[in-house]
């Protein structure tokens, strides 16, 4: 009767792990399927809307999501969010900015560090950023120029040697 009951247990591990495996598949075909096939401008309308952090996130799914959210435009969406009016034409900061490495890289080393500041300082648990002034935004456009005017320098000094 022992030797019975485990013969039947055995076949029901064995029915149980074949049904994990079975799961286990379907659940990789779905995730593989689901958001990773998007088209390359629904995803990029899904991205606007997330934050920097989610964005940069987005680009270790796949080669296509990467290609998408390393797209300038939605890093220009990401840092003039928080900009009011600078009284410049936003033409003119975007062609500065782009001629300065691009938006990605002025989130990433200027504005990022300044949020997370703002936000510690304010408060623990309020995550959304108010609004910047025009002092803030020239300034980190400063710290950007100065950034790109020291690699050229660098550059130039090294030639006359």
């Amino acid at each position: 009767m022992k030797r019975l009951l485990n013969l039947e247990e055995e076949g029901e591990d064995h029915h149980h792990q074949k049904m994990m495996m079975m799961m286990k598949k379907q659940r990789s075909i779905l995730s593989k399927t689901e958001f990773s096939n998007l088209n390359e401008d629904m995803l990029f309308e899904i991205l606007k809307h997330v934050d920097a952090p989610t964005l940069a996130k987005a680009s270790c799914v796949n080669k296509k999501w990467q290609k998408t959210s390393n797209d300038e435009r939605l890093w220009e969406i990401i840092c003039t969010r928080h900009w009011v009016n600078i009284g410049c034409p936003e033409a003119q900061v975007r062609s500065v900015v782009l001629a300065f490495g691009g938006f990605r890289l002025l989130h990433s080393l200027y504005l990022r560090p300044v949020l997370k500041a703002t936000a510690l300082s304010q408060n623990q648990s309020s995550t959304i950023p108010t609004k910047w002034g025009k002092d803030e935004v020239h300034l980190s456009l400063s710290l950007l120029s100065i950034r790109y005017y020291e690699m050229m320098d660098c550059n130039y000094k090294r030639r006359q040697k």
